[in-house]
């Protein structure tokens, strides 16, 4: 034989010769089996046979382009020590231990291709990629492709360069793209990735299963399990690629292309070496109070950028919401004065970012004058509703309370008002229905405690719109026409709160708009 890419795989054990037969059913590599543990040849193909380890290697080193052995290093160093010339004309080689749990790239990791194999190899086997040449080494983010079958490989190029731009970081960042194993064979992906020059490792199903058992907040597919038998692709593969590895760009969908980006821990409770740089304020974690989508969007731009964080909420909805994207940096706090001080303690908390409703009329001057006095940042990022009062609306007026909105609606003669304040101060539905013999609508999130207190209030059952948003001017409008509303009672809520939605849905129907100001 002359020196080619082709793959040898030797083995010394029984166990190792498991492990070689999966090498070989994907690579078609030959088989270098000792002759004391080969028992059994039936479905194999190439097969070779030896006594001495040392004396094998020797004969047959410089005829294959990679050489995969599945023993120890210590043995593989000692075999091929007196065979190496120089890394232009030395092969490949990766070690594999008889456990598959990592696949090292020995000798030759760029030019003889031994960085590729073990990825190769790690893609059969499930084992670890060890690629220890310094260039890989200092990229830490990885990322996870999923597409339809036949995609182009343009498509995926695309993809992976947007997905990195939306995580701040550059193709040049990435270590690896990584797939499902049901991907193997996509060419476009596999294009994409020589295109790129990175390397590519496709996840086992079991891997993937196992990291929905262990995530059970991460968000799963039910069309992808139906489909391949998985509940994801381009999340796991991309957590799964890398070493105490966290998204930083949760799944995101490119033209068909799904794109998931990972960050790498490499050393576990010590900053990471491009964290070394300190702001005034120090290093430390930040703690969201959330309940807005801003609260979601703050989220997710800390994790592009590497921020350790928590994100805490009120409500049992929106901890549910921020658990499902965040996973364990959900927490669900009604938070007093000591409740917060002892949390800043607890989890080190050296900044505040006030992503509250802008309704919240407790806990922003509670965590301003926390912040203050244990000489931490408060940062408000509660929307701004200034512009609300835009709108030239000859059927809009504003209020300040619950309790006028309910003397407008006297005055105003409504009889079918809709409120989408909320699910609380609902006193006045039963004197409103029961007195007045008006028909009162309320919509609140679907959640089983807003329900229960709209219902325990007087509404009707049939007058109770449960949805989540956002809501379009045609939804609301939708809405308004479906039940005969003739008035709209809402809160100056911003243009992130669907207001601006609302007045004109209000405006296109020509019903009364009420509007209740902070």
């Amino acid at each position: 034989m002359t020196k080619t890419m082709d793959i040898a795989v030797f083995c010394i054990t029984p166990q190792g010769v498991e492990l070689a037969k999966k090498i070989a059913a994907e690579t078609s590599a030959d088989l270098h089996i000792k002759s004391s543990v080969l028992t059994d040849t039936k479905g194999l193909q190439k097969v070779y046979t030896f006594d001495s380890i040392s004396a094998h290697t020797a004969e047959v080193f410089n005829k294959y382009g990679g050489l995969v052995f599945i023993m120890s290093l210590g043995i593989v160093n000692r075999v091929i020590a007196p065979l190496l010339r120089n890394k232009l004309e030395d092969p490949g080689v990766v070690t594999l231990d008889e456990a598959g749990r990592f696949a090292v790239s020995t000798l030759s990791g760029h030019e003889g291709g031994a960085n590729a194999l073990a990825y190769l190899v790690s893609s059969i086997t499930g084992a670890e990629p060890a690629v220890t040449t310094a260039t890989e080494a200092l990229r830490i983010y990885t990322c996870g492709v999923g597409c339809v079958k036949g995609v182009k490989k343009d498509a995926v190029i695309a993809a992976i360069t947007e997905g990195c731009k939306k995580a701040g970081i550059t193709v040049a960042n990435l270590r690896s793209i990584a797939s499902a194993w049901v991907k193997k064979d996509e060419k476009g992906i596999i294009d994409a990735a020589a295109a790129l020059r990175l390397y590519i490792r496709f996840i086992p199903k079991w891997m993937i299963d196992w990291y929905y058992e262990q995530n059970t907040a991460a968000v799963k597919s039910d069309i992808a399990f139906k489909a391949i038998g998985v509940y994801g692709v381009s999340e796991p593969s991309a957590v799964l690629s890398g070493k105490s590895a966290r998204l930083v760009l949760p799944k995101t969908i490119f033209d068909g292309v799904t794109v998931a980006i990972a960050r790498e821990t490499l050393y576990p409770g010590l900053p990471e070496m491009e964290d070394d740089i300190q702001t005034d304020t120090g290093r430390g974690r930040i703690l969201i109070l959330g309940g807005t989508t801003e609260g979601v969007n703050m989220g997710y731009e800390l994790l592009k950028s590497g921020e350790d964080f928590l994100v805490s909420t009120v409500t049992g909805y929106g901890f549910n919401l921020f658990k499902e994207k965040f996973g364990s940096r959900a927490a669900l706090e009604n938070f007093t004065a000591d409740s917060l001080k002892k949390f800043i303690k607890k989890h080190s908390i050296t900044k505040i970012i006030d992503c509250t409703h802008p309704y919240a009329e407790l806990i922003t001057p509670l965590a301003k004058s926390v912040s203050s006095e244990m000489k931490i940042v408060y940062e408000s990022k509660v929307r701004d509703t200034e512009f609300d009062n835009e709108f030239n609306y000859e059927k809009l007026c504003y209020v300040s309370s619950i309790s006028q909105v309910i003397d407008k609606i006297y005055a105003l003669k409504v009889k079918r008002p809709l409120f989408t304040t909320g699910s609380k101060e609902l006193g006045f539905v039963k004197p409103l229905s029961e007195q007045h013999g008006v028909e009162v609508f309320v919509r609140v999130l679907p959640f089983e405690r807003s329900i229960k207190s709209v219902l325990e209030a007087g509404v009707k059952p049939g007058n109770i719109i449960a949805m989540q948003g956002p809501f379009s001017t045609e939804l609301n409008a939708a809405t308004i026409r479906q039940y005969s509303i003739d008035c709209l009672a809402t809160k100056k809520t911003g243009k992130e709160g669907g207001f601006h939605e609302k007045v004109n849905a209000a405006v296109d129907c020509g019903i009364h708009l009420i509007v209740v100001e902070r």
